[in-house]
């Protein structure tokens, strides 16, 4: 196995800043993985930003585990009393935390040479600073992504999540008696606000409110003018909550444009998708000829509804 083989983007970049002996050391430890899931473990912890000493002791406990073993101890499936919703959200993302969380000790780590050097910088790559860990109101958005995907039309419904979303709207919105009653399905009328109350009570303190958008439908906006709208925030670092389906009107899927790149000739979409951790770039183009989302889900073909920044500060 070569040294970044089926290695994520996101986890090459936080592997390249890490200095030379820990990535070599890196690079050992996949490779003496027993299993695919243990290398997916080791994956996901560095992707969670740990150091390399801590993801070096976590591949030791690893490597004495069945992959039932493993899976059990790095995940807390069914086991929700007495955790909050965000050790909850970040335990699904991040199973060395999961693994801590459940009560397992990592043997103390080889600290030296090969350790992270406070302030140390090589060749561009990027370092833990240009990384900042996931904002609180991204963990509530995927929350959000969960309670969505399980009122969508083809699942059964599920009425604590309703009650949290009804009541979300009744608190946050400033006509409840226009939201106050869901509509029976997903659809695109004005008064089915997906996202509007999530995210207008996380982002309050930075001065920034959101207002959604159906794409493609008479009544909202073209997909090129969503994008364009969509391009100065993206590029300033404010995710854009979108959702996803087969055609316009359709929201099956709830996700996220983490940023935007432009080049000279085009521009770049990142496309973050919370249910399946799929991390993808997405032509401007492509979206634009309504080609089909490089995303492993081929129903979610196009953007149905998009929630814009309104009042963003020039100071962001």
């Amino acid at each position: 196995m070569k040294a970044y083989d089926a290695l994520t983007e996101e986890a090459q970049g936080r592997v390249h800043a890490w200095p030379q002996r820990a990535q070599a050391l890196f690079k050992a430890l996949r490779e003496d993985a027993v299993a695919e899931l243990q290398r997916e473990f080791i994956q996901r912890s560095v992707v969670a930003g740990h150091t390399p000493a801590e993801v070096h002791a976590f591949a030791d406990e690893l490597r004495a585990l069945s992959d039932a073993q493993a899976f059990d101890a790095c995940t807390l499936g069914d086991r929700t009393s007495g955790y909050t919703v965000d050790q909850l959200l970040r335990a699904e993302s991040d199973p060395l935390y999961a693994f801590e969380l459940r009560g397992g000790r990592l043997s103390p780590g080889e600290e030296g040479p090969w350790s992270p050097i406070a302030g140390e910088v090589s060749g561009g790559a990027l370092t833990s600073a240009d990384i900042p860990p996931e904002p609180d109101f991204l963990m509530k958005l995927k929350a959000k992504a969960e309670r969505f995907q399980a009122d969508a039309p083809k699942d059964a419904p599920r009425p604590k999540d309703k009650r949290l979303i009804g009541e979300s709207r009744v608190e946050h919105t400033p006509q409840p008696a226009v939201k106050a009653v869901a509509p029976a399905a997903l659809g695109g009328g004005a008064t089915n606000r997906l996202l509007e109350d999530l995210l207008n009570e996380a982002t309050r303190p930075l001065g920034v409110t959101f207002r959604e958008h159906d794409v493609d439908t008479a009544a909202g906006l073209t997909l090129e003018k969503a994008l364009e709208s969509a391009a100065g925030p993206a590029m300033r670092g404010v995710p854009i909550p979108v959702t996803l389906g087969p055609a316009p009107g359709s929201h099956v899927r709830f996700a996220i444009l983490l940023q935007a790149q432009t080049s000279a000739k085009t521009r770049a979409w990142q496309l973050f998708d919370p249910m399946t951790q799929e991390l993808v770039w997405a032509n401007e183009g492509d979206l634009l000829a309504r080609a089909e989302l490089p995303l492993s889900n081929k129903q979610l073909r196009r953007l149905t509804r998009i929630a814009l920044p309104v009042g963003l500060r020039a100071s962001l």
